[in-house]
């Protein structure tokens, strides 16, 4: 089964938060009022057998967490005390930090998403979605000529197909239908299509997925103290208002903890920063799975917070024009905006 069915799949049947009444943030009340009161009986018993699956699930869950990111016991003991009361993933809290029960009450937990966002976003959730697949999304940024990395070639099916000249350039392979920056390979430099050809790693067009290679883009001057082997990008998310114009909503500044990743995601061990709309500027950052708050970078020792991202109202009104000009079928979208050297 490919990865795009696994995604939608998993997605499909969105959790109740509990196993009779509902244990979530106290701002989506009127949201679980609806959805409880559409449920039939058949509905209701299966929503209690998997919350209480859930319930049963969270120690094995939290004893698997804390091995793989090396948190300790006490870590362990109390993630599951908090995830049985607020009926939460233990990877969840480990990855925002949250210590107290009463905290997680003003967070939206990971699998009540995709329940929300296929009301407001219902296209974003169809198997014909144009931001889950990036040969898709480029093809509708191109048409709307709004900049993006140039697609160099598509790999896969058994063959890499070259689309423009690779000479002299540093590429990087991401899956199409990735997300998290999984699978995402630094591929080096090349002479020229044949010399990419020969000498791309042989899994790109072997593999039963498409992959995109693109060029690497170099940041901004002003963050290389932050970007090491990554491009920081900042995560801009726009919404449709009441009449149909896109407008900014949130951001969040991301960038590489340590050298010799390529991507600059939370899951890769990166770190997370709050950017104020107004002003560009960045709070503290935090690395996920036990992290603790980091005013400076951890490898660089480079500031972060209250430092002024650059071009930031053009990296704002890029992604709000994109939205206007080429995806105005999404009420809702999550960019990601690279501050590179031009």
């Amino acid at each position: 089964m490919g990865y795009d069915r696994i995604y939608f799949l998993k997605k499909a049947f969105a959790l109740w938060p509990g196993v009779v009444r509902p244990v979530s943030g106290g701002f989506l009340a009127a949201h679980y009022a609806y959805r409880g009161a559409a449920r039939g009986p058949a509905r209701a018993a299966l929503d209690a057998v998997v919350g209480l699956a859930f319930l049963a699930w969270i120690p094995w869950r939290a004893r698997d967490v804390a091995r793989r990111f090396g948190l300790q016991a006490d870590w362990r003991r109390r993630a599951i005390d908090i995830a049985r009361a607020r009926f939460a993933d233990p990877q969840d809290l480990a990855l925002f930090g949250v210590e107290t029960a009463e905290a997680m009450d003003s967070y939206i937990r990971r699998f009540e998403d995709a329940g929300l966002n296929r009301i407001l976003n219902p296209l974003g959730w169809s198997g014909a979605c144009a931001l889950a697949d990036k040969v898709v999304f480029a093809a509708r940024c191109e048409n709307a000529a709004l900049p993006q990395p140039e697609t160099v070639a598509l790999a896969g099916g058994g063959r890499i197909n070259v689309l423009s000249d690779p000479a002299g350039r540093e590429l990087v392979a991401k899956p199409v239908d990735g997300e998290g920056g999984d699978g995402v390979q630094r591929l080096g430099a090349f002479g020229d299509a044949a010399d990419l050809i020969a000498r791309a790693p042989s899994a790109l067009a072997r593999g039963a997925g498409m992959h995109l290679i693109q060029p690497w883009l170099a940041p901004h001057p002003g963050l290389v103290d932050l970007a090491l082997d990554a491009l920081p990008t900042i995560r801009i998310v726009t919404i449709l208002d009441e009449t149909g114009k896109p407008e900014t909503v949130s951001a969040t500044f991301r960038c590489a903890s340590r050298r010799g990743v390529v991507g600059d995601n939370m899951k890769a061990g990166g770190l997370i920063a709050p950017v104020e709309l107004t002003s560009g500027r960045l709070g503290e950052a935090w690395k996920g799975y036990g992290g603790d708050p980091c005013v400076r970078h951890p490898a660089t020792g480079a500031e972060i917070a209250g430092r002024a991202l650059p071009d930031w109202p053009a990296a704002m009104a890029r992604a709000e024009r994109a939205h206007a000009l080429a995806f105005t079928d999404y009420a809702l979208v999550g960019w990601d905006i690279g501050l590179t050297t031009d």
